[in-house]
């Protein structure tokens, strides 16, 4: 080969060397683009929470006017979501069905082609597995859950709930994605309502947005602890969910105490025993306002509800210092999000004393208790100038929900229903 050749061909060598590493580089661009464009999106959707809750609830009521908003708030419901009144939480049924989760392929697919680049051919698997890399939370595990697969509020023999298993990052998966593609939608016109083809994930769940039968549901307990004293005047409190720390619902005032329902315990024998409301609810109640480390469920060791403070919260609820009233439960408008709605009325004797260690944060955020009296949380003012003082913007909608509903049903504390006491 004579010179001329040999420089043309390390010429050509090197020209194509050029283009492939040019061209390697712009795909590294692209998924780098892809990357950081999840991650601006994700920060809007926490600093847009309120606003993007109204817009989709204005969207979901206006397909399906049965569909209303919970005392002005954005939690909605309808009649087959509640009870005709408040009911002792004894008195919801819940069952177990072992069954799988039903997988709804079209959203499925929606959600996948919504996901960032992992690399140039491959986008990420699930939305939790781009959220774990690129946006991760402080807590983010896969624990068991139970799922709900049925809700007759309407029974004749009372409210009724079947539960099934389920994993929690299904519900990220599926909850997250959809209150991601709303934020995309109208991040370029933050007030205006988009088109139902511009959302095509919740579009697919438009006319039954809360489709048991058709996808996963993971409900939460959310629980308003109310605090009355001898005059029979009420106090609440609220926690601020740290958006470093939570998966969902970061920066907002969330109800204490508040939860998935799941189990405790990787004990098959505990494991059925937690499908249980009020076992939900006080486990939340030890973590969330005394700071017991969360029960995770990650071991097979069981919770002993003969111990303070679970048998101290059985023995106020069975001689009626402690009331617990189910009033159905609500689908969150943003995410799809399908919560149990609570209210627990607490003698104040017995409040503080259960509570005498109250923590003021927990794993989870900060606990708002109003001022301390002898070193006792008091909680805020439940009277309808408190409650719209509240900044509405940061208000989770199970939260502003169950203050309205407390609000609409002070006046049943002066009925024979709720001074009566109320058994487990």
């Amino acid at each position: 080969m004579d010179g001329e050749t040999t420089v043309g061909v390390l010429g050509l060598a090197a020209g194509l060397g050029g283009a492939y590493y040019g061209w390697r580089a712009m795909d590294a661009a692209a998924v780098g683009r892809s990357r950081d464009r999840f991650i601006v999106e994700r920060n809007d959707l926490r600093e847009r929470t309120g606003q993007l809750s109204e817009v989709a609830a204005d969207m979901h009521i206006a397909a399906r006017p049965a569909l209303e908003r919970i005392g002005g708030s954005t939690l909605l419901w309808d009649a087959t979501m509640r009870p005709p009144l408040p009911v002792p939480l004894s008195a919801v049924s819940v069952d177990w069905q072992d069954v799988e989760a039903p997988l709804h392929p079209r959203l499925h697919r929606l959600t996948q082609r919504r996901l960032p680049k992992e690399s140039k051919w491959r986008r990420y698997a699930r939305y939790s597995s781009a959220m774990g890399a690129l946006a991760r939370p402080r807590l983010f595990e896969d624990r068991p859950s139970f799922r709900l697969a049925r809700a007759d509020w309407l029974a004749p023999a009372g409210p009724r709930l079947v539960f099934g298993p389920g994993q929690y990052f299904d519900l990220v998966d599926q909850n997250e994605a959809v209150a991601h593609e709303l934020a995309a939608a109208t991040r370029k016109r933050p007030h205006g309502t988009p088109s139902w083809r511009r959302t095509p994930m919740r579009a697919v769940l438009r006319d039954d947005p809360l489709s048991l039968g058709q996808r996963v549901v993971l409900p939460s307990a959310g629980t308003l602890t109310v605090r009355r004293t001898s005059d029979g005047e009420g106090t609440f409190f609220l926690l601020l969910r740290d958006a470093g720390a939570v998966a969902t619902g970061g920066g907002v005032y969330g109800p204490i105490p508040a939860g998935m329902v799941q189990p405790a315990s990787m004990s098959p024998l505990a494991h059925r025993k937690d499908v249980d409301l009020w076992r939900t609810i006080m486990r939340e109640y030890n973590e969330e306002l005394l700071g017991a480390p969360e029960a995770t469920g990650a071991t097979g060791r069981e919770v002993d509800y003969e111990q303070p403070p679970y048998s101290l919260l059985n023995a106020a609820l069975a001689n009626g210092s402690l009331r617990v009233w189910c009033f159905g439960m609500g689908l969150e408008p943003l995410n799809l999000a399908v919560c149990l709605l609570t209210v627990a009325v607490f003698e104040a004797e017995t409040f503080d004393v259960i509570f005498a260690d109250a923590v003021d944060s927990n794993d989870e955020g900060f606990v708002i208790s109003g001022p301390r009296q002898h070193g006792v949380i008091t909680g805020l003012p439940l009277t309808a100038g408190s409650v719209d003082d509240l900044p509405r913007h940061r208000m989770s909608s199970p939260a502003a929900a169950l203050l309205q509903l407390a609000l609409q049903h002070r006046d049943l504390q002066h009925r024979d229903l709720l001074l009566a006491p109320v058994g487990h």
